[in-house]
């Protein structure tokens, strides 16, 4: 990705599928489900922080037929050649985030601060997550003392 676009998107009711179940699945599932995404998880083992009641679960290896009628797909797997297999059976609607090469990604997620009243994100194109993390407390730090009575 050379030059990305920010935008923020409206997932409500729309159909997003996770390849994997492991942690970093676990994080993705958590924010999807926040933003009120219907979601698929396809994976022969799941994490116990993913809420089985509140997702789809496929209890299966990846097969691109699973995903036919998702509008995002995270490949969360923790082998390259299934994340890459991901990004490369993807129909062209569709948007893949391949959680393991941001080089083989149609976007990359951003840390965010959520208030009432604020979205703030923060994004360092995906070379440095670590940095984005470190900015992000900074950030939350400073509006807590611009905007104390924000509720997070």
């Amino acid at each position: 990705m050379q030059k990305p676009y920010p935008i923020l998107l409206d997932l409500s009711d729309k159909k997003v599928g996770v390849v994997g179940g492991g942690n970093v699945a676990a994080r993705k599932v958590k924010g999807l489900l926040a933003a009120g995404a219907d979601v698929t998880v396809v994976s022969p083992v799941i994490n116990d922080r993913i809420d089985r009641q509140k997702i789809h679960w496929i209890k299966d290896r990846y097969a691109a037929d699973y995903f036919k009628q998702m509008d995002l797909i995270f490949a969360c797997t923790d082998d390259f050649e299934v994340n890459q297999r991901v990004k490369r059976e993807a129909k062209p609607f569709q948007l893949v985030n391949n959680t393991s090469n941001k080089h083989h990604s149609d976007f990359y997620n951003v840390a965010q601060i959520n208030t009432d009243n604020f979205m703030i994100t923060v994004s360092t194109n995906g070379v440095s997550p670590s940095a984005a993390k470190q900015l992000k407390a900074k950030m939350l730090t400073w509006l807590k003392t611009q905007y104390p009575d924000e509720r997070r």
